[in-house]
């Protein structure tokens, strides 16, 4: 294996959309390569609101940045050692969420690299690059360019602190949870409501401000999706595995239950 890389990172920062989907049912190493082939650029699984294992997760990790696919995980809060866990083995990046202050999002930042850009603490081994014995110092150098940080945005706190989140070194992306951050504006699930939109606004001048990506997640109407990718964002959680496989097989059902008999 050469070294593991972030297409993820690459495609935002080539100025491209990063497309993403949300693992919430697949457990085996053929999900990645399904999704990589279905034209995706990252995956990611859950420790907040599913319940894959930390063993399955790697297997996946690992399946993923063999095909060339971005592996990401959700932490359950902002634990340094689960931090640390996670990345040891075999994912990419961590998507943090419930992030309100900059004081949150530096320890997760740190927490994702390693000595001098952080203070991740040091394995004795890295899966990443399938275990081929590489010298400390130049596997470090490698992680900390293609490991990501990704901060959640889902509270009006947030979203009024999305300016010094950004401004925080180490920080890469900042999402707007959409379905938590409808709730907490009272306005549940109004993707369109020009609350949402303003703050939409606010993460995407935040984030060109200080050099990071906006990116979003729970909008699926397709014209709310070509409202806000054209209003900057660019980090774009599209779906759930589960979703897509309930409306292709709905779909085809349909069709079979459409034809004609003899």
């Amino acid at each position: 294996m050469s070294e593991p890389r972030n297409t993820m990172l690459a495609r935002l920062r080539a100025g491209e959309l990063a497309l993403g989907a949300y693992i919430r049912m697949g457990r085996t190493s053929d999900v990645p390569k399904m999704f990589k082939e279905s034209g995706f650029d990252w995956i990611w699984l859950d420790l907040e609101h599913a319940v894959v294992t930390l063993d399955t997760g790697m297997q996946m990790a690992l399946s993923a940045i063999d095909c060339g696919i971005t592996p990401l995980i959700r932490l359950s809060g902002h634990s340094v050692a689960e931090i640390s866990l996670v990345l040891t083995n075999g994912f990419l990046g961590v998507i943090a969420p419930h992030v309100e202050t900059p004081e949150q999002a530096a320890t997760i930042a740190r927490a994702c690299r390693f000595w001098p850009e952080g203070d991740r603490s040091v394995p004795n081994g890295f899966p990443h690059f399938g275990w081929r014995a590489i010298p400390f110092p130049e596997a470090a150098k490698v992680l900390n360019r293609e490991t990501s940080c990704t901060v959640m945005l889902e509270s009006e706190q947030a979203i009024a602190n999305a300016e010094k989140i950004a401004a925080v070194p180490g920080v890469d992306v900042l999402m707007i949870g959409g379905s938590d951050l409808s709730f907490a504006m009272g306005i549940p699930s109004q993707y369109g409501h020009p609350r949402m939109e303003e703050a939409v606004r606010t993460v995407v001048a935040a984030c060109r401000k200080h050099g990071k990506f906006p990116g979003i997640g729970g909008v699926n109407a397709d014209d709310l999706v070509q409202k806000y990718v054209g209003m900057g964002m660019r980090f774009m959680s599209t779906g759930t595995d589960v979703g897509y496989m309930m409306a292709g097989a709905s779909t085809r059902s349909r069709w079979f239950r459409g034809l004609k008999l003899a």
